[in-house]
């Protein structure tokens, strides 16, 4: 494979695998992980197939985004509007 997995965390890759037996995984690879995990933690994961000079592999990348949270309105929902009535002059 003339692929090198860039080792950043979160990130991974899977080739697609030359079986060798029927109970031969179709693909393998590498994912270096962002934080200790725990046995039995699930991870989410997220996958994109893409094409390279080796073959095709699928690029990995842990799904840890999380929404930001809701701001709060800066400005109050209801403005008081001036009638032409109110302007002093």
């Amino acid at each position: 494979m003339s692929y090198a997995h860039n080792a950043q965390p979160g990130k991974g890759v899977l080739f697609q695998n030359k079986k060798k037996h029927e109970r031969s995984p179709d693909y393998t690879g590498l994912i270096t992980v962002s934080r200790d995990l725990k046995a039995g933690e699930q991870v989410k994961i997220a996958a994109w197939i893409k094409q390279t000079g080796s073959g095709v592999l699928l690029s990995l990348s842990e799904d840890n985004y999380v929404p930001p949270p809701k701001q709060e309105e800066v400005y109050p929902k209801e403005v008081s509007r001036m009638d032409d009535d109110d302007i002093p002059f």
